[in-house]
């Protein structure tokens, strides 16, 4: 340790002596007019001098917890003011209901320190009957000792941030590079999401995302009792069919421009069991300017008589429908409208997580002379190959 290095420290150390004590024989402290109690076992270097305290609980209606902390001086409005009653503290871990850190946003009554900056190793949420374990973040406060926003960044990829406004506890969220694990179709370049934190609550009530060359919004909310509930409420807007599906189907068949409508769920009983939860959803969709390949859906029509109508490419100005299933399970999929100009078409079919495809389909041609030939066949064959039956 240098002579100058020497020097500070005793001079950090005699400033702590004088704007830190009285210890625990005093009245109790309280942060924003909260009674906040304590074990204190005296000094220590962190790395610099800093009183190192155990056992902290701020008492809220459901205490704030904190196992140990190191406490300093605010610096800056020591010397610029000789604030003494302003701490910055330094804490391994925080357990504490969002209620109680809402609680954090309002000051009531006497307060004897005020805390402008606490930094802390982890977080714990305690949500429902369960608990969310965040990483070292920062909690900032303003002038008047309020919590101002508490802030998350998780190896440079994920921020996450929560402030009291207006008596809720907001939330914001923002991440590249995502996509749920068993939901793998869906690869978000960037996903930005505001909204609420409650006790047993965790509300997106306005999610924006880009990814497969068009973006997302909607609401998603995550109910917390003895598990995690997850209900979303979402809208596709201009994405690439064949960059989607290839995320749920290798070597599928589709191309066009997407905009879809899905409501999705499921459920775990923790946060790591929800990444391989199964997942219900169900919606409609709608697709521009694309195409089905190897899709007889033409050549069936023309076929003389019964057989596998072979294949082809089916062009479409529209493609219109619905979808419901789970991961894991057969899906139900149906083509309400296909609109290819002379060529209409409509089909209603099964596809089972294997990719294989059951079902009906029919179709309809315009001829040059104004005749129109309709039939009815059915569809099998998988995703990469569907298979067109005159029966």
């Amino acid at each position: 340790m240098t002579l100058m290095t020497r020097l500070l420290a005793v001079f950090a150390l005699a400033v702590l002596l004088t704007v830190l004590i009285p210890t625990k024989a005093a009245s109790p402290e309280s942060w924003l007019g909260l009674p906040v109690t304590f074990s204190e076992d005296g000094y220590g270097f962190h790395p610099w001098p800093a009183k190192v305290i155990k056992d902290i609980k701020v008492h809220t209606p459901d205490p704030v917890t904190m196992n140990k902390g190191w406490v300093t001086p605010d610096w800056a409005a020591w010397i610029t003011g000789g604030k003494t009653n302003r701490i910055q503290l330094e804490v391994d871990e925080i357990v504490a209901k969002p209620s109680s850190l809402l609680r954090f946003g309002t000051v009531d009554g006497k307060t004897t320190r005020k805390v402008t900056s606490l930094k802390f190793a982890k977080l714990k949420l305690l949500l429902g009957n369960t608990s969310i374990s965040l990483p070292a973040g920062r909690m900032e406060f303003a002038e008047d000792g309020t919590l101002k926003r508490a802030t998350i960044d998780i190896e440079q990829l994920v921020t996450l941030e929560a402030a009291p406004v207006d008596g809720k506890l907001v939330t914001f969220f923002k991440t590249g590079n995502w996509k749920w694990g068993v939901l793998s179709g869906l690869r978000f370049d960037q996903v930005v999401a505001q909204g609420s934190l409650t006790d047993d609550l965790i509300l997106f009530d306005k999610i924006g995302a880009t990814g497969l060359g068009g973006s997302v919004e909607g609401v998603v909310s995550i109910a917390v009792t003895d598990g995690f509930a997850v209900a979303g409420d979402i809208q596709l807007d201009k994405m690439s069919a064949q960059e989607l599906l290839s995320g749920f189907f290798a070597g599928h068949t589709v191309q066009g421009t997407v905009t879809a409508k899905a409501k999705f769920s499921a459920a775990a009983k923790t946060l790591e069991e929800l990444e391989k939860a199964v997942v219900t959803a169900s919606g409609s969709y709608s697709a521009k300017s694309g195409s089905i390949d190897r899709f007889g859906l033409l050549e069936g029509i023309r076929r003389p008589n019964s057989g596998s109508a072979g294949g082809g490419l089916t062009r479409y100005q529209t493609l219109e429908g619905s979808f419901s299933g789970a991961t894991g399970k057969s899906s139900a999929v149906s083509i309400r409208r296909l609109d290819g100009n002379n060529l209409q078409g409509s089909s209603s079919f099964q596809v089972s997580p294997e990719g294989k495809l059951q079902g009906t389909v029919s179709g309809s041609l315009r001829l040059p002379n104004g005749e129109v030939k309709a039939r009815s066949m059915l569809l099998g064959g998988t995703v990469k190959a569907p298979d067109v039956v005159v029966p």
